[in-house]
């Protein structure tokens, strides 16, 4: 079973743990024990095999995702309910005194709740997989030529990109419709080779390529143009609208918090974005000449910031 994701929950597992002493340590110590003639040994078997399966789930969740948001609702109603099915199997080996007997009817408040937050988990968890299948439509589309792709990050390739731009220059001057290009540069990309190893290198290029892939429509392309830099072709698109996208890209990455092997601390990167708009009459070699030359004037009006471990907001 694969376990790479549980590393990541250390704070969850701590919760889990703290959450199941409370309960138990409460229960014992505003009861007291049944007597054996007092016990249900079926209820006990029913309420605790749910208690265990809970259980388990929260397992599978934390050692199957990675963290974020989805991962936290899902644990959050699984722990709700597991605190419900726990008090109740607790209640079968406890008996509490007349003051204390409220905790008889709290085993039924956490699990309505745990079931509102697992279904909004659900649903968001529907939402995510939606996003990846249409991932996978976008990479498997009927045009792709899968030696064309990058073997890194998976994106098509600078040749490909090239290709495509050509079609567009010719689509674009018949039918008078502009389109845009995005180039997003990683700052300092050398920089974090050297330190962490072209291997970790590879890992965040291969996750800053599935950021960008998840903010494009699927008549767009993303492609891996140089070692740190990336281009977006936005087709129908005008240089205005592209700049929504380059916001939802820039903020996306804003938040990527990359994390090197067992390494807690995580890594943000410098970037900067650039967007260009043509009409058709460029050339070939034009487009890229002006977009790289854009780009190179985009980070001198907007110099790396030293020592500086936050996303430069850099959208020109």
């Amino acid at each position: 079973m694969n376990r790479s994701f549980i590393k990541y929950h250390s704070p969850l597992v701590i919760i889990l743990f703290f959450v199941l002493t409370a309960v138990i340590s409460c229960t014992f110590a505003l009861g007291e024990l049944k007597v054996s003639n007092e016990i249900d040994y079926f209820d006990i078997l029913g309420e605790g095999g749910m208690t265990i399966i809970t259980l388990v789930w929260i397992g599978f969740i934390l050692m199957s995702r990675p963290a974020g948001k989805v991962t936290n609702w899902l644990f959050s109603g699984l722990l709700l309910m597991n605190m419900s099915m726990l008090l109740d199997f607790m209640d079968e080996f406890i008996k509490y005194p007349d003051n204390n007997a409220w905790l008889t009817t709290l085993d039924s408040l956490p699990a309505p709740f745990g079931m509102v937050i697992m279904s909004i988990a659900l649903y968001q968890w529907y939402q995510e997989q939606m996003t990846i299948n249409a991932q996978l439509r976008r990479t498997e589309r009927v045009y792709r030529d899968h030696t064309l792709t990058d073997f890194i990050t998976g994106l098509y390739s600078a040749k490909y990109m090239k290709q495509q731009i050509k079609h567009q220059l010719l689509y674009s001057k018949s039918s008078n419709k502009p389109f845009t290009l995005m180039m997003i540069d990683i700052r300092q990309f050398d920089q974090f080779n050297r330190q962490h190893g072209y291997q970790q290198g590879d890992n965040l290029l291969r996750e800053i390529g599935q950021v960008i892939t998840m903010n494009i429509r699927d008549k767009d392309l993303a492609c891996r143009y140089a070692s740190d830099r990336f281009i977006v072709l936005l087709p129908d698109t005008s240089n205005e609208t592209a700049e929504t996208f380059a916001w939802h890209i820039e903020n996306s990455l804003a938040n990527l918090a990359f994390k090197v092997g067992s390494d807690l601390k995580a890594n943000y990167q410098e970037i900067t974005l650039c967007s260009k708009e043509y009409n058709g009459t460029e050339s070939n070699y034009q487009v890229l000449e002006l977009l790289n030359l854009k780009m190179e004037v985009t980070k001198k009006q907007n110099p790396y910031p030293l020592g500086n471990n936050s996303l430069g907001k850099q959208v020109a």
